[in-house]
């Protein structure tokens, strides 16, 4: 039985979700592994919501994705206090004013703080 043309196009779109998510630094097997667990959870929670699941389920089932990837790769969040930007990952001293003024006009409501980086690599822009 053929897959409908928007239903192809939803799970070519899990698809490159689950494989921008999957770690580069793994052997191909963890990749595959890593691949084989996203993937469909990812297309599950695409086509559901799509197809009219109803939105408390999908916010449990999308709770319980994050949870997992959360609980499989360490992942925290953390936010900036009365801001409306929600720093991912661990946030490195103070967020700038003028960036918290571009998020809202720009309509970012997440950023990554990767300030520790700078050392290493101090061409990067500030």
């Amino acid at each position: 039985m053929a897959m409908d043309k928007d239903k192809a196009i939803i799970t070519q779109v899990a698809a490159k979700i689950a494989a921008d998510l999957v770690d580069k630094a793994g052997g191909p097997s963890e990749k595959l592994g890593e691949f084989a667990l996203l993937f469909p959870s990812i297309n599950d929670i695409l086509m559901d919501t799509i197809y009219q699941m109803t939105v408390t389920e999908a916010q449990a089932q999308n709770a319980n994705v994050v949870k997992m990837l959360t609980d499989e790769f360490g992942a925290t969040e953390v936010s900036a206090p009365f801001t409306g930007v929600t720093i991912v990952g661990k946030q490195h001293g103070e967020i700038p004013e003028w960036l918290i003024k571009a998020c809202k006009r720009d309509g970012i409501s997440k950023v990554y703080d990767n300030r520790d980086g700078l050392t290493t690599n101090p061409k990067r822009p500030h």
